[in-house]
């Protein structure tokens, strides 16, 4: 090398190596920067990036019967999920992800929108209640779409099966509608009641919503736990009904269409509320098939999903009798002792009404005509009173509102005036005079509930309380795990004069010594044993010439058969309505259900109380097993 160059050289080096060490200097104060200075900013941006904040679901409360039978229950359940964060956006990746869990890509991309565009919720559930092929498949599934997930939720099981649908309910996902309408309330993702009790009962049987933090791989995989805070189980509540009577209702009432309501004098309490045909709360806890549609809501006459205690309306036929006796005592219309005579049929306004014994019942007071179930006496009374005498009367013991029960969706009764054709029939708003004769007798445009109906014979039977039903009895203590009594809505007093009540109930009690009642050997049994009040009451549903027509009619044209009464005789304790679709006479269909009622409360229950609760339906009067060599 010329010497000459030599310095040029050094020079050259000296000046690359100052500048290698300044850039290492720089590297070192920029890394010194990070650590020391933005350490705990970078670390926040991290853990952002790999901790996930995860929901645990709160399991509802059970809900028992008033002797601490489990009715609802929850078990784990494995899901099939996407985690909000994770959710796709690639119309392709939906579509794909769809087929492969045969779900619809059109209402799969909605949800996801929908889901999106929430606030805080749930994950998206995209399979729920997996079995063995359904775990199988989400994890076929998961190995190309990693940001699925299987989590574990509560489920609702329901332990009668159709012992106590309507009342119960079901529960499923909150809508979107719902959702928006009451956002600080619901949100995207959650469970909760639909119908029933879980419906009305919801803010107590629902918890509270835990979460927990975990650190994720880059793939979404659960390598860390950072700490979670646990869900709160939803208070587990006692209903006031009674599960050894409600089966008692179920298996009287069989295949037949109807209702049965019993309430406890005492409170108001419902002992026991079944409509039939009832239907399996456990069915509706997945997405329903079409045929599921078609069985229980598209295509089914007998309308299992319709509350029928709550919901039906049914013509009283003679066990409105009671209130239009009533009627006439108070406003003096009749004494108990006048007699009116039946020939059998009568002409108002140029028509004749019929008794339903053609011959006639002759010379008949008020107590017989109650006991006979004389049509001619209570179209007498009837022809003698307005239309809005029978209303208000009504109205004071209040057979015209809805009782008042914590269940959702129940119907008000109907019981006629003139303001009320005015309003229901615009066309033809007058009141005519032979359309109280049909009232008198519960025909025409008369329509209560079988609750409403209990409750007015509740109301007879404890002389002028009107109790309000209720089913929701009390709560478990999460200390002592004992059973703590609700609040009883306060019953109104409307009392009655005593010597009308007397009368009413000479009258009700003479149906089952003598009267119409009498007439069917089971009931008279029963009486014997157990003296109970009651009154008949059949309903027409269609019209026919003779008896000859109407033996010839199809079962849907047949008449509702109803009874409705108080038990015992004497102090009573319980008040029930009993209503079967299209089943003939009430003394043939419906008293034999009420005798069955009243020989389990009085009787069965006492001499084969249910085993103490287990946590399971149990069948009360199941044949002991048989032993080895029987």
């Amino acid at each position: 090398m010329d010497p000459r160059q030599r310095p040029l050289l050094r020079r050259r080096l000296g000046v690359f190596r100052a500048l290698t060490w300044s850039l290492v200097a720089l590297l070192l104060v920029v890394y010194a920067w990070l650590q020391l200075v933005r350490h705990g900013e970078f670390k926040q941006l991290a853990l952002q990036q790999a901790v996930k904040v995860r929901p645990i679901p709160a399991p509802r409360g059970l809900v028992l019967d008033r002797n601490g039978h489990r009715l609802v229950d929850n078990r784990r359940a494995l899901h099939l999920v996407i985690q909000r964060e994770d959710l796709p956006t690639r119309t392709e990746v939906v579509t794909a992800l769809a087929e492969s869990l045969s779900l619809d890509p059109a209402a799969l991309a909605r949800k996801i929108q929908s889901y999106r565009l929430a606030g805080k919720g749930r994950p998206l559930v995209l399979k729920e209640n997996l079995d063995e092929f359904g775990i199988a498949l989400a994890e076929r599934v998961r190995a190309r779409y990693p940001f699925l997930s299987v989590e574990v939720a509560p489920r609702r099981v329901y332990l009668g099966d159709e012992l106590a649908g309507h009342v119960l309910g079901y529960v499923g996902e909150v809508d979107e509608p719902l959702m928006k309408a009451k956002p600080d309330l619901f949100r995207l993702g959650e469970t909760i009641g639909k119908e029933g009790f879980e419906a009305s009962g919801n803010d107590k049987l629902k918890g509270l919503d835990g979460q927990k933090r975990i650190l994720v791989d880059q793939l979404g995989t659960e390598v860390a736990n950072f700490g979670q805070e646990d869900a709160t189980a939803g208070r587990s509540l006692y209903l006031t009904l009674d599960a050894g009577m409600q089966k008692i209702a179920q298996d009287a009432m069989g295949e037949e269409a109807g209702a049965v309501v019993v309430l406890d004098l005492r409170d108001g309490g419902v002992l026991a509320m079944y409509s039939g045909p009832s239907y399996d709360p456990n069915l509706f806890l997945n997405r329903l098939s079409q045929d599921m549609v078609d069985r229980y809501l598209a295509n089914n006459l007998t309308r299992p999903m319709v509350n029928r205690p709550i919901q039906g309306i049914y013509a009283p036929g003679s066990t409105f009798k009671l209130l239009v006796a009533l009627a006439a005592l108070e406003k003096g219309i009749i004494s108990p002792q006048t007699p009116i005579y039946c020939a059998g049929k009568k002409n108002f306004y140029g028509r004749d009404f019929r008794c339903d014994k053609p011959t006639g019942h002759g010379l008949v007071s008020m107590v017989q005509a109650i006991a006979q179930s004389c049509d001619v006496y209570f179209y007498e009374l009837a022809s003698r009173m307005d239309i809005d005498v029978i209303y208000a009367t009504a109205e004071k013991y209040g057979l015209t509102e809805r009782t008042g029960i914590d269940l959702p969706q129940e119907k008000r009764t109907r019981i006629p005036s003139r303001e009320w054709k005015r309003k229901a029939v615009p066309r033809d708003p007058k009141w005519y005079a032979g359309e109280t004769i049909s009232v008198g007798i519960g025909q025409g445009a008369v329509g209560v509930t079988p609750l409403g109906l209990a409750r007015f014979y509740a109301l007879l039977a404890t002389k002028g309380k009107l109790l309000t039903p209720h089913l929701f009895h009390g709560f478990r203590d999460d200390q002592s795990n004992e059973l703590v009594l609700a609040p009883v809505p306060k019953p109104l007093d409307t009392p009655m004069d005593p010597r009308h009540w007397a009368i009413l109930n000479e009258g009700l009690a003479e149906v089952v010594l003598s009267g119409t009642a009498s007439t069917n050997p089971f009931v008279r049994e029963i009486a014997r044993e157990i003296p109970f009040s009651g009154k008949t009451g059949t309903a027409q549903v269609a019209t026919f010439v003779d008896k000859a027509h109407y033996a010839r009619q199809a079962k849907k044209f047949k008449d509702h058969a109803l009874f409705a009464g108080f038990a015992p005789r004497e102090n009573p304790q319980i008040a029930f309505a009993v209503v079967v679709e299209n089943a003939g006479f009430g003394s043939t269909a419906a008293a034999p259900i009420a005798a069955k009622l009243v020989k389990y409360w009085f009787v069965d229950r006492l001499a084969n109380p249910l085993p103490p609760p287990r946590g399971r339906m149990v069948d009360p009067f199941a044949p002991p097993p048989k032993e080895d060599g029987e």
